[in-house]
């Protein structure tokens, strides 16, 4: 099955066609490797997408969005820690901001079962009231006593209609989506006897997703429709639709939306929550819920349309949302997402929900012009609670770097990376992989000093040349490095450093340590760009396909290209790497267990690969691409015989 894919300004996904097919091939390299030497400035947003941004790895983002002054609008505290997600509703009627917010108990189950609270501005959002709980448990009612905190809200026929969570007190035994309608915002909310679902007697689709929440209400021409949730964690989640011609219901039943399952590009580990309509289309934001929490995508389809999964398409990945070094802000976004509503300015307004340093949750508000997603110039990279990387989607080997930023924490510049990428598991909370970390040079930076490092490709730091300046958040650097290896480092005006390092060939990019946050005002490159590839691990392939590493075995073995692989336990078993580039390289070893293995490229089949042979053989190419369209692809294997084996795959960049 086929997906177009959309981002940002590009046009949608070309159909693949021109390609090079090479099985059991060398690597091939790319024509036009050697670009003539310029500058470019990759601080600007016309270069957006020439970073490397992923969900696990990090997200360098060139979004506009603006915080309004008054935010924290809520706070946890005891014993409703974490006010975590939220509904931004706009009255069409008294013309009143509301916010409905989720308000959970620290760890979500309680006690408290949790509730749901209600903020109101009269005055487009400059102040806000408490209203206090508006929604919460009823012994009487299906939920008993439990839980009832995430909602949308529909004006419509007078009257506002409102789906939302519930579930007993035990949430995870049982819960699901729930109606209920009111006169006015505030209400009071009268519940339907009867839920929309119940999770313990809904039969699970692709034999996993079950339980049913997060659901935003949308008023289609001539039918009412709920875009949901569904997840089997903490490897996937789900997003489905349902529709009705009234907005109690009955419903039909699931249709799944986007799910990691299928065969077209999905970025994995997404929470859903809420979407919002514009125009003709329906947009479903979604964040990551690795453990550094600062990717997003914007999905989209035609509202009408909305039913049909070869109607959604991605229309922006990554650059939509940037955490701000406030406290806050602490954990990037942390529950679903944003929930957002355009005015009659064009002004889309968001609500977004966090956790401050005390790891108690707040409510916030940004807004940015609709049709100006970007700025200019400059773009925010922060580690939140894990680390993050980026890199160019290109190569150099002698170049000279000018950069301007504003640095608070640990942040490092790397040059001549070229360590393959992939998670540390395929779950949620996840971060990068040590192999992910290691060879590259880089400039450590921190508030008053300064060191030049080599990291081979054990992840063993050599420190190269250090040094102190006065404590500083800003930095002006300039790196000069020639192809022979010889460098020159300049700091805020000052050269602080000559030598040499070990010259080799590699990406230039950015590394934010956990709890830094770094704003790139100038990143302007001069040199020959190169065409290079990013390297993916084995775990990438689990985490695109929401594989459980339980039912595979790792090894640490030279058979595997980068040391490191894993064999299926049994049999069955999916591997999905999502790659942005123009052609790729699937490497693996070959052996007595291996059998044949068949692959989709963008739901297209491709020739099978025979990894059988009498003897083990270690890791090679066997299978390369070329000549696809420079953009985001998904690649699948599954085992037709034998026990399925994971490696890793090479991303040709165009």
């Amino acid at each position: 099955m086929n997906q177009q894919v959309k981002t940002g300004r590009r046009g949608f996904l070309k159909r693949c066609g021109g390609a090079i097919l090479m099985v059991a091939g060398a690597v091939q390299t790319p024509s036009g490797s050697e670009a003539k030497a310029t500058e470019m400035d990759y601080a600007e947003s016309r270069y957006v997408d020439l970073w490397l941004r992923h969900p696990v790895y990090g997200d360098p983002s060139f979004d506009s969005f603006q915080r309004i002054p008054r935010n924290p609008i809520c706070n946890g505290t005891p014993p409703y820690e974490w006010p975590v997600n939220g509904f931004f509703f706009h009255d069409p009627q008294s013309g009143n901001m509301y916010l409905f917010i989720g308000d959970y108990a620290a760890g979500y189950s309680g006690p408290p079962p949790s509730r749901c609270i209600l903020y109101r501005s009269k005055n487009q959002g400059r102040t806000w009231e408490n209203l206090g709980t508006v929604l919460h448990g009823d012994p009487h009612m299906f939920d008993k006593d439990g839980h009832t905190p995430d909602v949308s809200v529909v004006f419509d026929g007078g009257r506002y209609h409102m789906v939302y969570d519930w579930g007993i007190p035990n949430f995870s035994n049982d819960g699901g989506l729930a109606y209920a309608w009111a006169d006015k915002p505030e209400g009071p909310w009268h519940r339907d006897n009867v839920p929309i679902t119940r999770n313990s007697t809904l039969r699970p689709l692709l034999g996993r997703y079950q339980r049913t929440y997060a659901g935003t209400l949308i008023r289609r021409k001539n039918d009412w429709m709920i875009l949901a949730m569904m997840d089997s964690p903490p490897f996937r989640w789900a997003l489905f639709a349902m529709t009705a011609p009234n907005p109690q219901g009955p419903y039909s039943k699931r249709i799944l939306i986007r799910h990691v399952e299928a065969n077209y590009f999905h970025p994995p580990l997404l929470e859903f929550f809420p979407a919002f309509v514009h125009g003709d289309w329906v947009y479903a934001p979604a964040t990551s819920v690795a453990r550094n929490r600062n990717f997003q995508v914007i999905f989209r389809a035609p509202i009408e349309k909305a039913t049909r999964q070869e109607s959604w398409e991605i229309f922006r990945c990554g650059s939509v949302w940037h955490s701000e070094d406030v406290p806050a802000e602490a954990y990037g976004i942390w529950g679903q997402t944003f929930s957002g509503w355009v005015d009659e300015k064009e002004t889309l307004w968001a609500m977004y929900p966090s956790r401050n340093v005390q790891g108690e949750g707040t409510i916030n508000l940004a807004s940015r012009h609709w049709s100006m997603p970007l700025l200019r110039k400059g773009f925010h990279f922060s580690g939140d609670k894990g680390p993050s990387l980026t890199c160019l989607r290109r190569n150099y080997a002698d170049f000279m770097l000018t950069v301007n930023l504003r640095l608070h924490g640990t942040g490092r510049i790397i040059w001549g990376y070229h360590a393959p990428l992939g998670p540390n598991q395929p779950t949620s909370d996840a971060v990068l992989h040590p192999l992910s970390l290691t060879r590259h040079h880089g400039l450590e930076l921190w508030s008053g000093g300064w060191k030049i490092l080599s990291v081979n490709n054990n992840g063993e730091m050599h420190t190269i040349a250090s040094g102190e300046l006065p404590p500083s958040e800003n930095w002006r650097g300039r790196i000069i490095r020639r192809a022979n290896g010889d460098m020159t480092l300049t700091l805020n005006g000052k050269e602080v450093w000559s030598g040499s390092m070990h010259a080799n060939v590699g990406s230039i990019g950015l590394i934010a340590e956990s709890g830094s946050h770094l704003f790139v005002e100038r990143f302007a490159v001069s040199g020959s760009p190169r065409t290079g590839t990013t390297s993916y691990l084995y775990t990438e392939g689990w985490l695109g396909a929401g594989e459980n590493p339980a039912d595979w075995i790792e090894s640490q073995s030279s058979v595997f290209r980068f040391g490191s692989g894993a064999e299926r336990r049994d049999g069955g078993g999916r591997l999905k790497w999502n790659f942005l580039g123009s052609g790729f390289t699937l490497w693996s070893p070959k052996g007595p267990d291996y059998g044949s293995v068949e692959l989709w490229l963008d739901g297209k089949s491709l020739p099978p690969i025979d990894l059988h042979r009498a003897a083990p053989q270690t890791s090679q190419p066997v299978l390369s691409l070329e000549g696809l369209a420079d953009n985001y692809h998904a690649l699948i294997i599954l085992p037709r015989s034998g026990r399925l084996v994971a490696d890793s795959l090479d991303a040709i960049h165009g």
